[in-house]
């Protein structure tokens, strides 16, 4: 059982019906994260899910940008995942420095843009891109950027395979509109939108939120010290028309980030 196998340190997070806390591994004294879902029906499937995810990915060209899985348990109620221990999320970050420096953030989006770029190309739509769920390997380096919390994405049919959802998914404050407004289909670009509000905050160190979202406010926009470059990748990726955001892989070679 997991109990003979780990001991539990401290508590790093609660959301819904999961909890996240630092394990220690008994043997060697190595530390972990372990991710406890408890397991209701519809629960029961995102556990599941997220694990097909984790093992999907950590066997492909995207590995290197994601939480890498190394155990699972059941135990009564609940689904253990015991996944490597990142020091902390850019939420944690822009809570201790407000905001980052561009150059911080390029190094973040490009290689969050890479690793969900990869993501698409396999067929998943992530659709929850947010600051609590882009983790730092290591406290200060912001090339040692991992995407975690997969829960609730998507998996086509393939590769290749058109995207086609509906259902309502993520954190609302970083949902793009066409989840939110309607009972429309949509696509793997609500990602491109996440990410374009993750690079709005990381910058600004405000939350771009806006009811309605009837328009990007680019008159918030006007940060003095940002760099045009930079105001255009977020125009780009905050396009109201999923058709017109900025494709994946793009951004890297889109001007700021380059």
């Amino acid at each position: 059982s997991m109990g003979d196998l780990f001991s539990v340190e401290k508590e790093l997070g609660q959301g819904g019906q999961s909890s996240v806390y630092q394990i220690k591994r008994k043997s060697d004294g190595q530390l972990f994260a372990c991710k406890s879902i408890r397991v209701t029906d519809n629960l029961e499937d995102q556990a599941e899910l997220e694990m097909r995810v984790l093992t999907k990915l950590s066997k492909s060209t995207a590995k290197s940008g994601v939480v890498q899985l190394v155990d699972v348990f059941k135990e009564q109620e609940y689904y253990h995942l015991v996944m490597e221990l990142c020091q902390c999320s850019l939420r944690d970050v822009l809570k201790d420095k407000g905001r980052l420096s561009e150059h911080e953030a390029a190094l973040v989006i490009k290689k969050v843009a890479r690793t969900v770029g990869e993501m698409h190309d396999m067929g998943i739509a992530h659709r929850d891109i947010n600051t609590a769920n882009i983790l730092l390997g290591i406290k200060e380096k912001f090339d040692s950027i991992k995407v975690a919390d997969f829960g609730t994405c998507w998996l086509s049919e393939g590769p290749g395979v058109k995207f086609r959802m509906s259902d309502l998914s993520g954190t609302q404050a970083y949902s793009a509109p066409e989840m939110v407004n309607s009972d429309d289909e949509y696509d793997e670009m609500v990602d491109m939108w996440g990410m374009g509000i993750v690079l709005y905050e990381i910058l600004s160190g405000q939350f771009a939120f806006w009811v309605g979202r009837k328009e990007v406010p680019v008159s918030s926009l006007d940060w003095t010290d940002v760099s045009e470059e930079a105001k255009d990748l977020i125009l780009q990726l905050l396009h109201l028309d999923p058709r017109k955001r900025l494709p994946i892989h793009e951004i890297e070679k889109h001007p700021w980030v380059v």
